[in-house]
């Protein structure tokens, strides 16, 4: 076995050294530990640290290094050994880019304790411009040097890693802390404030600072650092005159940093970036969010002087969903900036070369060099009268308030839309060329509200409105009753910010609520291409459901179906069929009117075994399939569960466990009314009937019992049309409804469904007589005067019986008995009658 002489350079990690041999070349020896002792794997092998210690010692020291089996000896004894895995230990980590928030306290009670004051620490691993320093054997401080800044650029170098391991890896330091700067960054939507650990760095071997600090003055001499401008004005006169000739040798020889002059470091290659991320929001022109692989960061422009809409249109054409480098300038503390991936554009020169902005003078960050070729872009741009120089800026929010008529800017707005909908008809007819594309606008998604709704920006109006996609539901509704059901809502929010927010998007208006201040209507990705309807996609993910049906009813259905069927979305919980249900057999309270188009007929009339839960009145009643063992189970659990109370304030809305007066049993219900006195008006959810209960009856709804859906159906007699609740004969009709139907079997049929709401117009027929038309209760009511055969259905059967009508108003029946309703026909309008022309 040969030996050669060397010398031991530093210790790298607690089995790999760095030896220089007599060749006066560098040899790393050993398999070394990776990232040992780096704050991105803080527990640390127990013995390999002691082994770290121990080996210290022999640092600068002569040693045998053996090439064939890779063995380093001092005085005989192996340096190189496998360390076996022992108990783990946590090191305290103290410094720079913690990514938890709640790492951020103990670094500032730590500066706090040791502010100005030295310690003596032992620099083991370096990262990029972070500096590395085991501290007390359970403290990893990391932290920047505060006299200098190591370059980020330079450093990329090979000489700045042989440097370092070479002369200060192992190196013991005098440490004296300075203070902190905050950084904040926007991580997942929430702001979080990191503190940057700053410091004065001397080798505890150099005994006379005032001669200059060998560190500072090994890397600035090498081009791989320069000094700050704190450094500047707070290091020793001498030290800082020894430094600055060191820097200035460095620049004439362009070393390291200065390889290409004194440039700006965001003038080289932006591909040596290290982080990339997409823009996903504009703030302001000189301010975006950037998402990256950790995160979401903000990113802002400092070195500039920007302002107005017009520049914020500009950025946002420029960048809005594009990838991006992410790159630091400047000195000291470094600022970030932007550079497009696909063509290396540098968004601070774009801005300025298009006229929107200007370079601020002085700025810290900006170096003289880049500030002149600033200067010069905005010269020429003001020449050209671009950007702000432009005599006529037109992207402007208006204030189009009528102030004769007193008309809000919405009302003008809406007004406009429909008379520019109508033009473009008319133009159509004049022309006879009719047109293939539907009335949409163009805009842009401004902001997206955690309650589905969006603010947008009509670029044709140049305003901002209110507006919410109609036809689907709005999660949160039901957060009230399913808590849980809030964190879809959220993902609707997240989806619809990643694919619209501030992007050009195509409006449908349909309707404007001057109430709320809310437009209504459908979002398009592309003009006139409906397979880019938003509300398509929001269905696929299972981030809403329909609410109202509308003409393009079967393709949300598919839709919708397809996201049930994969279980995406808020279709995963157990309980998503059942607020489907209760949201479809919900109750209208406004007035609905609509045409023969809103009706659609039941071609395939399945016969279902039903009994009748509860008589609202001659029009409204509920109906409950029968012989239904899966629900007799559940309300056999029901009846046995505890009452847990209610969070107060016990909203209109919120589904609970409640007690029924009459047999003193619990039902499912929901909260249609709160009194005073803590007194709830309910309705039984299957059973459809009603009743008032104290808040003591009443208990939270446990989510195992919302696996089977509610279980009354709001329905109406088919074909018939009764009298409505304001007709004199309305409340003896409805007794007479009561009698026939309630708590009774029938065999039913679906005859038809009304599109709008869903409800359920049916045929109900007694379970002992043949399944004719002739023995059903429609039939029954028509001829026993309760109601009269409604002509605005076309497919009406009950026209075959047209006679028992004409003979019930003969003799005076029912509704017939009432001369005003003869003398005056509107009089038996109904004013929740949903088929009116």
């Amino acid at each position: 076995m040969s030996f050669q002489p060397c010398k031991i350079l530093s210790l790298i990690s607690p089995n790999q050294f760095l030896i220089q041999s007599q060749q006066q070349k560098t040899i790393i020896v050993g398999n070394g530990i990776p990232n040992f002792l780096t704050r991105s794997k803080l527990n640390v092998n127990q013995k390999a640290l002691e082994i770290y210690f121990q080996q210290l010692q022999y640092v600068n020291k002569d040693a045998q290094y053996m090439t064939k089996t890779n063995q380093i000896q001092i005085n005989g004894s192996d340096l190189i050994q496998e360390i076996k895995d022992e108990t783990e230990i946590h090191l305290k980590l103290i410094g720079v880019q913690n990514e938890e928030a709640k790492q951020t306290q103990p670094v500032l009670d730590f500066i706090k304790q040791h502010r100005n004051k030295s310690i003596d620490a032992i620099l083991v691993s370096f990262e990029g411009n972070i500096l590395n320093f085991l501290y007390n054997k359970d403290t990893l401080i990391s932290l920047i040097p505060n006299a200098i800044y190591i370059d980020e650029f330079a450093i990329q170098d090979q000489g700045y890693s042989k440097l370092m391991q070479k002369d200060w890896l192992n190196r013991e330091f005098s440490i004296t802390f300075k203070g902190t700067q905050i950084l904040t960054v926007n991580h997942q939507r929430n702001f979080i404030h990191f503190p940057i650990l700053k410091a004065d760095l001397y080798p505890t071997s150099q005994k006379d600072s005032e001669l200059g600090n060998e560190f500072y003055s090994s890397l600035i001499s090498s081009g791989f650092a320069f000094i700050t401008d704190w450094g500047k004005l707070n290091l020793p006169q001498n030290s800082f005159q020894l430094l600055f000739q060191n820097q200035e040798e460095a620049k004439k020889n362009n070393l390291g940093l200065w390889k290409n002059g004194e440039l700006d470091r965001r003038m080289l290659n932006s591909v040596s970036s290290q982080r990339t991320g997409q823009i996903v929001e504009i703030i302001e022109a000189n301010q975006y969010l950037v998402k990256t692989d950790k995160g979401i960061l903000t990113i802002k422009l400092d070195r500039i002087f920007i302002e107005g809409l017009e520049a914020k249109e500009f950025a946002r054409k420029i960048l809005i969903g594009k990838q991006v480098h992410i790159l630091e300038v400047g000195d000291n503390m470094p600022l970030q900036t932007i550079q497009l991936c696909d063509n290396n554009l540098d968004i601070e020169e774009e801005l300025i070369a298009n006229g929107w902005a200007t370079p601020k003078e002085n700025h810290p960050q900006l170096s003289k060099f880049k500030f002149q070729q600033f200067q010069q872009m905005n010269l020429l741009a003001k020449q050209r009268k671009i950007g702000q120089y432009s005599p006529e800026l037109n992207w402007r929010i208006e204030d189009q308030t009528d102030q004769k008529q007193g008309k809000s800017v919405n009302e003008i707005i809406w007004s406009s839309i429909q008379r520019d909908k109508q033009t473009q008809k008319q133009s159509s007819v004049t022309t006879g060329i009719a047109s293939k594309e539907d009335f949409q606008i163009e805009a842009l998604v401004d902001k997206i509200l955690p309650n589905g709704s969006f603010i947008i920006t009509l670029l044709k109006y140049h305003s901002m409105v209110n507006f919410t996609i109609q036809g689907i539901a709005k999660l949160s509704e039901f957060a009230a009753s399913f808590p849980n059901v809030t964190k879809y809502q959220e993902q609707r929010q997240q989806f619809s910010y990643n694919i619209l927010m501030q992007r050009n998007t195509w409006i449908e208006f349909e309707s404007f609520n001057i109430l709320e201040n809310m437009f209504y209507g459908k979002i398009y990705e592309k003009k006139n291409n409906r397979d880019t309807d938003f509300t398509l996609q929001l269905l696929r993910e299972g981030l809403t459901f329909i609410k109202n049906n509308t003409e393009f009813y079967s393709k949300y259905e598919e839709a919708q179906k397809e996201a049930e069927k994969q279980k995406k979305g808020f279709w995963n919980e157990s309980y998503a069929q059942f607020i489907i249900d209760f949201s479809q057999n919900k109750q209208t309270l406004k007035k609905q009117i609509s045409n023969q188009g809103n009706i659609q007929k039941n071609e395939n009339q399945q016969i279902q075994q039903v009994v009748v839960t509860a008589v609202n009145d001659c029009k409204e009643f509920y109906i409950r399939k029968e012989n239904n063992p899966e629900f007799e189970d559940l309300e056999v659990q029901i009846e046995k569960a505890a009452l847990i109370p209610l969070k107060k304030p016990v909203k209109k809305g919120t589904l609970c466990l409640a007690t029924f007066s009459e047999d003193n049993r619990i039902y499912r219900a929901q909260v249609l009314q709160a009194f005073k006195n803590d007194k709830f008006l309910v309705k039984f959810i299957d059973y459809g009937n009603n009743d008032e209960v104290n808040y003591q009856d009443m208990g939270v709804l446990p989510a195992q019992f919302t696996n089977i859906p509610q279980q009354a159906k709001l329905c109406s007699l088919a074909y018939l049309r009764v009298p409505p609740s304001s007709h004199e004969y309305a409340e003896e009709a409805s007794d007479q409804f009561r009698e026939l139907l309630l708590d009774k079997q029938f065999d039913s049929k679906v005859a038809y469904t009304e599109k709008s709401t869903n409800r359920q117009f049916i045929t109900l027929q007694p379970q002992s007589k043949p399944d004719e038309l002739q023995f059903t209760i429609n039939k029954i009511a028509l001829e026993q005067g309760l109601g009269r055969i409604d002509n605005r259905v076309l497919y009406n059967p009950l026209k075959e019986f047209k006679n028992f009508e004409v003979e019930a108003k003969a003799n005076g029946i029912g509704i017939w008995g009432f001369d005003d309703c003869l003398e005056d026909e509107k009089q038996f309008e109904d004013e929740y009658d949903y088929y009116d022309s």
